[in-house]
């Protein structure tokens, strides 16, 4: 009985590359299926299953081989993943490589050297990335900690803290904060490039609490600053425990939804109306002139 073929998905936007490699991989028994984009090997990886994957680092944009890899890793987590790189030299990027997929390639390949090594790697899988975790995940373990590191979250600085609470029923910026980051992480679980509709339709309202709280425009964005940096601090501490692979798109991700919630948050204060005691300007925007 005939072995099976070695299914493989090669992915390199170099047309030259994809006319070349394949033909000779096939004559040594692979099967091969070549993709020119993300989107491409995104729909072959869903569409049919595969052995091995051997991706270019560098497709469109720079490090789009790892979100091949990522997604591969996903949806068949058995098969051997490769990066195909021009830049050897480069030996941090190459040992984060090394880290997350199962080998790397240096460009131009030997052919008989490359068909030794996929062999080998065929014959011994191993996954070096097993137990690694998402972006969702770590913030999700961590949110208490975060939160107790930002000033909005509780409260604002201890003298605003302080004025407010002897002033009236202290606000709940706390919860608002929890409930905004709580909402950024489900955004992150679903693989989402949009927020909820009822997060950004509550950022607003919140606002107006803040404001009646005395909190200015600089108090809630240094409090979303904030916020930025402690999932920061916490990714710089935990980097060797996410999936390097996924963090850029999940970062981009955090950081695009954060900055909606926080334009959001901030409309209100652009229709607040003028503080008292401040002359209200004329239809022309000129001062009106005081009566001798």
């Amino acid at each position: 009985m005939a072995e099976k073929p070695i299914k493989l998905l090669f992915v390199d936007d170099e047309a030259s590359i994809r006319m070349t490699l394949p033909p000779v991989l096939e004559k040594s028994g692979f099967e091969v299926r070549a993709a020119e984009s993300v989107s491409d090997a995104l729909f072959e990886i869903n569409s049919r299953p595969f052995d091995v994957l051997i991706s270019d680092l560098n497709i469109a944009e720079e490090g789009d081989g790892f979100l091949v890899t990522s997604a591969m890793r996903h949806v068949q987590p058995e098969c051997v993943t490769f990066i195909l790189t021009g830049y050897p030299a480069f030996e941090t990027a190459l040992q984060a490589i090394h880290n997350h997929v199962d080998d790397y390639l240096v460009k131009p390949v030997e052919i008989q050297a490359l068909i030794r090594t996929l062999q080998e790697k065929m014959q011994n899988r191993t996954r070096p990335w097993a137990g690694k975790q998402r972006l969702a995940e770590l913030l999700r373990r961590n949110a208490q900690q975060i939160l107790s590191r930002v000033s909005m979250a509780n409260g604002g600085t201890s003298k605003q803290k302080s004025t407010r609470m002897a002033e009236a029923k202290r606000p709940e910026p706390g919860l608002a904060m929890t409930n905004f980051l709580n909402g950024l992480i489900r955004q992150l679980e679903s693989n989402s490039d949009t927020l909820n509709g009822s997060l950004l339709r509550a950022a607003p309202e919140q606002s107006k609490k803040w404001m009646k709280a005395n909190l200015s425009p600089a108090d809630l964005a240094r409090g979303f600053w904030e916020l930025e940096r402690e999932v920061y601090r916490i990714v710089q501490e935990n980097m060797g425990s996410l999936e390097i692979g996924a963090l850029i798109s999940d970062l981009r991700r955090f950081t695009g939804g954060l900055h909606t919630l926080m334009e959001k948050s901030l409309e209100p204060y652009s229709l607040r109306p003028p503080a008292p005691g401040r002359r209200k300007p004329s239809a022309k925007g000129i001062p009106r002139k005081r009566r001798l």
